[in-house]
């Protein structure tokens, strides 16, 4: 797997015992101890992101992770954050659920980091707030980057930036261009499905490692200066893509500030009635998306119904990431196949080797397994 993509996917896509053993009375009172410190389940909380592509002292970043960590934990807020040095990919990316009543507070921890002084935050709230936190708890981990590109792209690299576009101005720019305009989806190809902006083109990868090189063949027979737009769920890896696109000589990048979340906020609160996004954002923690419409472009991958709601496998040891409708959810116990509802109970042993792209991959041969 791509280090990436085990850190986004870390709390869908892991490898257990399917048949766990019975917990013991210790183990099940230590849980209740636990419980009785979380919080309380008609707390309503926030999706909030950000990042900052920004160079941190390798030697740094240790006393910030426990200072963020320490901090975070007494604001009772849960979620993933990304801390990379000036080495890679540096700087700083989040993903955090705050409980409502605290995210002034939160923000400034961050506002008010030393290590980060003289960078402006923009924050990304999600579309609607939940009853519970979108992540099950904090974590704060050190990357060598905070977008996995390899050696492609370096810290002196993120100095050239694209055209950064404000929601409003990229409705106005797309609205008047016609179908041959270069639009990208910089999102893996299961983000793409279940929604994207229209005229889109889809890059069909399984991560953003693999992106740049089909970036690359979309680019070749352009010239220099001619009008290309990208986006992304926040902005992170259109700002690593489009620095790279500069850096090679384009002239006219231009990337969707703040990514479709923000054009989400974009549009609700201009009442706009002809948004150029359709359908579900696809969110890498417990909502699985945000509806930024109500048009359902994708289907359920067992019967063909409309669907655009994805869903992982019930065993653990497959964890297949597909598009389940309720019906076949209940009909297949959560389930993508017969093979893998029989080892869920039991029946049959896993015998297939881990494979990432297979994870997130759903076979044409899905829907006859269960025939």
């Amino acid at each position: 797997m791509q280090p990436m993509c085990r850190f986004w996917l870390a709390p869908y896509f892991h490898q257990s015992s399917v048949c766990a053993s019975r917990p013991s009375i210790q183990h099940i009172f230590l849980r209740f101890q636990r419980s009785k410190h979380s919080l309380a389940p008609s707390a309503p909380f926030r999706p909030l992101a950000f990042y900052a592509l920004h160079a941190l002292p390798e030697t740094s970043l240790p006393s910030l992770e426990s200072n963020i960590r320490n901090q975070l934990k007494k604001l009772d807020t849960v979620g993933r954050i990304y801390l990379a040095p000036d080495s890679g990919i540096g700087g700083i990316n989040a993903q955090l659920s705050v409980p409502v009543h605290q995210v002034s507070a939160v923000q400034s921890v961050f506002d008010t980091l030393p290590q980060f002084r003289g960078v402006s935050f923009e924050y990304n709230y999600g579309m609607e707030d939940t009853e519970k936190p979108s992540f099950r708890n904090l974590k704060v981990l050190l990357k060598p980057h905070l977008v996995a590109v390899g050696t492609a792209v370096n810290n002196r690299d993120l100095s050239k930036k694209p055209i950064y576009l404000t929601p409003d101005q990229w409705h106005q720019q797309l609205s008047n261009c016609d179908k041959d305009t270069l639009l990208i989806d910089m999102r893996n190809h299961y983000e793409y499905d279940v929604g994207r902006f229209k005229n889109a083109t889809k890059m069909n990868v399984d991560t953003f490692r693999d992106s740049l090189k089909v970036l690359d063949d979309l680019v070749a027979s352009r010239e220099k200066d001619e009008a290309i737009y990208m986006y992304c769920t926040g902005g992170i890896r259109c700002s690593v893509a489009g620095a790279y696109m500069t850096n090679k000589g384009y002239t006219n990048v231009n990337m969707l500030k703040g990514g479709i979340t923000n054009y989400g906020h974009y549009i609700n609160e201009n009442k706009v009635e002809n948004s150029l996004f359709r359908g579900s954002n696809f969110t890498f923690d417990g909502r699985r998306g945000e509806r930024i419409t109500d048009d359902v472009l994708a289907h359920c991958h067992q019967c063909g119904a409309p669907c655009d709601v994805l869903s992982n496998c019930a065993n653990k040891l497959c964890h297949l990431l597909f598009i389940q409708c309720p019906s076949c959810k209940q009909k297949h116990e959560k389930t993508c196949s017969s093979e893998c509802c029989d080892v869920v109970h039991g029946r049959k042993e896993w015998s297939h080797e881990y494979n990432y792209h297979a994870q997130i991959r759903p076979s044409s041969k899905i829907h006859a397994s269960l025939e």
